[in-house]
């Protein structure tokens, strides 16, 4: 599995938003981000719609969100994306 990992949740915003941001940019083909934050980011959605990025979101522990993203079409990283998101409970709101 290629994963980068990334923990927003101790950060105040909008730093979360501009962290994840800067992190899909660098995903390499075949790569997928998993952002773990301490609540349901939002603003980030949209974001990640306009750059042409993919996700799933997921409950994490404690409440947490996990976050998982790829490039729109990478079909590797989408594979093992959504394989690692399945280890994770669907997001309720």
């Amino acid at each position: 599995m290629t994963a980068d990992y990334l923990d927003v949740s101790d950060y105040p915003a909008p730093e979360p938003l501009q962290m994840a941001l800067e992190a899909i940019e660098q995903l390499a083909e075949g790569t997928f981000l998993h952002l773990h934050h301490r609540r349901y980011p939002r603003l980030l959605f949209e974001q990640l719609e306009k750059r042409g990025f993919e996700s799933d979101t997921r409950s994490g522990p404690d409440d947490s969100c996990s976050v998982f993203i790829w490039k729109n079409g990478d079909v590797e990283a989408s594979q093992e994306a959504l394989a690692a998101a399945a280890e994770y409970q669907t997001w309720v709101e």
